[in-house]
């Protein structure tokens, strides 16, 4: 069987050594990122932690990638006890790659048996969602400072601003919104003041979840991670299930259907998440089934949030919303 994997990322990158373990060579191509890593993002917290070292260990050592590990998390000044790390995606992404070439020619989908979609939000072979995606607009910088910062995430109106530490002195902060307000943003004043900035870029993330991502299969091409809405919609992270929708497939890779079937029922909670994001985005707070969901997805990650918490980071959110939808629109 001839196969390509389109897109070089975490899921393409994780799915090539999957098949290469199977015995099944694949072809990698990929656009060329107009960023200075090649890639976007280039570091990134990654939870569940115990299963980032599971997926890994499968083919590298774990802890070659850790750049740093966390027991708590600052939201909007509430330490929330848990275990996360930041972990070193472009050399992660790379060794997974290990020699293969990654062509950067149109791929000629006549000279494929099967074809793998881990383009992300473009599906660029599987095509548009039967749904309009939900997409969040990111401004993402890499800085180095000598200022100590931690961990920590502020709400705003459908979105957040985020700081991850990746070592002693560089950290990866940005902001991402549903509003569309990530084009213009840029760092705080203060912030700016005491940082370098390494690179900086733009992104989109999906959080549509599987279910408001379909189809997963088009004919001879399958997809997996973030082409299929493996990214869980409140919290935006999707390297963890990037490699789990990888696992999926090679488990039933002579029927995608199967395969399908599998990811919308693995990722069931997600769903429910992304029906709470639309109730925030109608101005309402999530219904209790839509909160237990989000609050199992933070227990999987481990995290010791409390539904007390989740109820004040919503109203937070909403809050912000309401207060953004009164201030007087410009016009030209």
């Amino acid at each position: 069987m001839k196969v390509a994997i389109a897109g070089a990322g975490m899921a393409g990158a994780y799915l090539y050594r999957l098949l290469r373990e199977q015995g099944i060579t694949a072809h990698i191509y990929d656009a060329n990122e107009p960023t200075s890593c090649g890639i976007t993002s280039c570091g990134w917290g990654a939870v569940p932690t115990v299963e980032v070292q599971r997926l890994i260990s499968r083919f590298l050592e774990p802890s070659d990638y850790e750049l740093q590990r966390f027991r708590e998390i600052n939201i909007e000044g509430v330490k929330i006890k848990g275990d996360m790390l930041t972990i070193d995606k472009p050399r992660l992404i790379k060794e997974l790659l290990d020699d293969a070439e990654v062509r950067f020619d149109p791929l000629d989908t006549g000279m494929y048996d099967r074809i793998i979609d881990a383009t992300g939000v473009v599906r660029a072979f599987l095509g548009p969602s039967t749904i309009p995606p939900l997409l969040a607009d990111c401004t993402q910088y890499r800085v180095r400072t000598d200022q100590p910062k931690e961990l920590s995430i502020n709400i705003s109106s459908l979105g957040y601003e985020w700081c991850f530490p990746l070592s002693d002195n560089e950290y990866h902060m940005g902001f991402g919104n549903l509003h569309g307000d990530a084009e213009g943003y840029t760092l705080p004043t203060d912030i700016m003041a005491e940082v370098s900035v390494c690179c900086n870029c733009r992104a989109k993330v999906c959080l549509s979840s599987p279910e408001g991502t379909q189809p997963f299969v088009v004919g001879k091409v399958v997809g997996v991670g973030e082409s299929i809405g493996a990214v869980a919609p409140l919290a935006a992270d999707g390297i963890v299930y990037a490699m789990q929708t990888g696992e999926l497939l090679i488990e039933r890779w002579d029927d995608p259907n199967a395969y399908a079937e599998e990811v919308l029922r693995r990722y069931d909670w997600m769903n429910l998440e992304r029906r709470g994001l639309n109730r925030l985005i109608e101005g309402r707070m999530p219904l209790l089934e839509e909160l237990r969901a989000f609050l199992k997805h933070t227990r999987m990650a481990g995290f010791d949030m409390r539904m007390r918490h989740a109820m004040y980071f919503f109203r937070r959110m909403l809050k912000a919303a309401s207060a953004r939808n009164a201030r007087p629109q410009q016009t030209a």
